[in-house]
């Protein structure tokens, strides 16, 4: 009956089972007549809203929706403050040793000791502390922290908790601890087949299984038979070279071969040769299957791969197809590499039409006959492939390209048997002071550049190149002659009065 009487006139008689969560709410902690109490002050005010507000509906819904938002709130903020709890528990943990700030840090209980130390300024960005003149501090330790509590030295090893995960080495804070962070003294350093070759701090019991799972464990391809250390000798100059069987302490830690470890110690772990090599060729172009293509190098040859990407289609330029080394062993050419460090003035003539020659071309290219090869399958023409090797078949080519001193420069339709005046013909005729005499004709095929004659072919992608003939200065040619004309005028009288 009370529960009809509080929704009769109420906002509840529109939102019934908002009404019953609120009333089982308030229930359970007791506040059921205070909500009845602060209902009626609600529902009288929204009477008297709404006997004010007759002509003005829209006023009045925003009036009792308000009114319906504070009695929310009225309802819910006794329940919330009887259920919340905060902890506001604060920890005082001393910091000190090589860190930029020691101190006392006030934490809360969830804190590491890794965070404590954070607070003194050393873990983070060790270097730019470094930096601050007014305070240096020596690089710290992050395997030999010291904790006091309750009159009990625990020593921790924060590498150990960042790295191989173990909790132990980084437990949480208590009130009163003493955290102790000394110098880093000694450290060992581990090149080669690691997953993070580094120098890493040393600490007493230290064997060389401690080191390589803080260099996050041995990759796939290292050589197990043998390993080695370089250690220094009593008078820091001299060293010897300590050789293990690093299979044998992988599976067994307590072998005599799992060596303790000495300051400075080097260790060095060799990688299998050809470890899982991926050699592999790229064919390009107008193929059926282009892409890149598995091979055993110096055994696949170019024919396989040619039947494995589905061979040349039927838009291939089978004539300017070329295969590409780019084994630096194969390709590299000492006479051409000496030449580029040359100027030209300092070549002889020789040198400088070889460097000319070598310039122009692709280097590493084969010199193989495709159609042949193609259409024959002549084992004579087959290529053994190494690694990197590039293969292109390009796209047919039914124009030549003319350029220079033409009127209309630019691609012209090929025509067999034609040579180059038919094509500067098709291209509009000379235009404005050819230099005739040096029209060069540059082979797709091969980037040679030729001297044209009257019975040179043009062949299909050909370059027909009409440079321009340089102004002639009669000025500076004038000077030349008089400078020549005076200097030959000298040594003329001065001949004439030698035989006098």
């Amino acid at each position: 009956s009370s529960r009809n009487k509080l929704t009769k006139n109420s906002i509840f008689r529109f939102f019934p089972n908002l009404y019953l969560e609120c009333y089982l709410l308030h229930f359970k902690v007791g506040l059921v007549s205070k909500i009845g109490e602060k209902l009626k002050k609600i529902n009288n005010m929204k009477k008297i809203t709404n006997a004010g507000l007759k002509n003005n509906n829209r006023l009045k819904k925003m009036i009792n929706s308000s009114l319906t938002i504070i009695l929310l709130l009225l309802i819910v903020t006794p329940f919330l403050k009887s259920q919340v709890q905060v902890d506001v528990t604060i920890y005082n943990v001393s910091v000190v040793g090589s860190v930029k700030n020691p101190g006392v840090y006030q934490l809360p209980p969830t804190s590491r000791i890794s965070q404590a130390i954070e607070q003194a300024n050393f873990i983070p960005d060790i270097e730019s502390e470094m930096k601050d003149k007014s305070k240096e501090i020596l690089e710290p330790s992050k395997r030999n922290i010291v904790l006091k509590r309750n009159n009990e030295e625990i020593l921790l090893d924060l590498e150990k908790y960042y790295i191989l995960g173990e909790d132990k080495n980084n437990p949480y804070i208590r009130d009163g601890d003493i955290i102790i962070v000394p110098a880093l003294l000694e450290q060992v350093s581990i090149e080669g087949a690691v997953n993070n070759p580094s120098d890493i701090e040393l600490v007493i019991g230290d064997k060389i299984t401690d080191i390589i799972a803080l260099a996050l464990g041995l990759k796939k391809d290292a050589y197990l038979q043998e390993a080695e250390i370089v250690r220094f000798h009593e008078n820091g100059i001299d060293t010897e070279t300590i050789t293990f069987n690093l299979h044998e302490i992988i599976a067994s830690p307590q072998s005599r071969e799992n060596l303790l470890l000495k300051d400075d110690d080097r260790i060095y772990i060799r990688s299998l040769p050809d470890f899982h090599e991926k050699k592999m060729i790229t064919i390009f172009g107008e193929v059926k299957f282009p892409g890149d293509y598995s091979i055993i190098e110096n055994k696949t040859t170019l024919l396989e791969i040619l039947e494995k990407c589905g061979g040349a289609t039927v838009k291939a330029d089978l004539q300017n197809a070329f295969i590409q080394r780019k084994s630096q062993e194969d390709i590299i050419d000492p006479e051409f590499e000496r030449l580029k460090l040359m100027l030209i003035n300092d070549m002889n003539e020789l040198e400088y039409e070889y460097f000319k020659t070598k310039s122009r071309e692709l280097r590493g290219k084969f010199s193989v006959d495709f159609e042949k090869l193609c259409r024959n399958k002549d084992e004579n023409l087959n290529v053994i492939l190494k690694d990197n090797d590039y293969i292109y078949f390009p796209s047919k080519i039914v124009t030549v390209s003319v350029s220079g001193q033409v009127k209309n420069p630019g691609l012209i339709t090929y025509i067999p048997n034609k040579n180059y005046l038919y094509y500067i013909e098709q291209a509009g005729g000379f235009s404005w002071h050819p230099r005739k005499s040096k029209i060069r004709i540059i082979r797709a095929r091969s980037g040679e550049w030729l001297k044209p004659g009257k019975d040179t072919i043009i062949e299909v992608g050909d370059m027909i190149f009409i440079p321009e003939k340089p102004e002639f200065d009669y000025w500076e040619f004038f000077k030349e002659f008089m400078a020549v004309a005076a200097q030959v005028a000298t040594v003329y009288v001065v001949m004439k009065n030698a035989t006098q």
